[in-house]
């Protein structure tokens, strides 16, 4: 959300969005929708949950393969006066990169066996 938040409002201001026909009050509430899903993951994560990393690892996909596609051309071909400069695409690279990131681990997590998940609790054996 760090590095998303900066770019989402990046985006509000150059009109990606609005470019791909999505109007902005339903991109501003698919924002929202979007992290109270990846703060929903971390409350799971706390309570150590197999819905955790199946949550984000989705969302983790979500970001990196929306960042692609809407991006993906700009990352690659775009000059040094595109929007903010190098700054700007090290935003969307960094979302495309951590996010296939959250989504290889999340895998992980999803395919290993319950015993083999972190403990909640310091000390607790598994």
């Amino acid at each position: 959300m760090i590095v998303s938040f900066p770019h989402a409002l990046e985006d509000f201001h150059y009109g990606d969005l609005a470019r791909l026909g999505i109007a902005l009050p339903f991109a501003i509430a698919l924002l929202i929708v979007a992290y109270a899903m990846q703060l929903l993951g971390i409350a799971l994560t706390a309570r150590n949950t197999r819905a955790a990393p199946l949550l984000l690892g989705s969302m983790g996909a979500i970001w990196c393969v929306g960042a692609v596609l809407v991006h993906g051309h700009d990352v690659l071909f775009a000059g040094a006066d595109y929007r903010h400069g190098l700054i700007s695409k090290l935003m969307e690279v960094l979302i495309i990169v951590l996010g296939a990131a959250i989504a290889i681990v999340a895998l992980g997590f999803v395919r290993a066996p319950r015993s083999m998940t972190a403990s909640t609790r310091i000390g607790t054996r598994r």
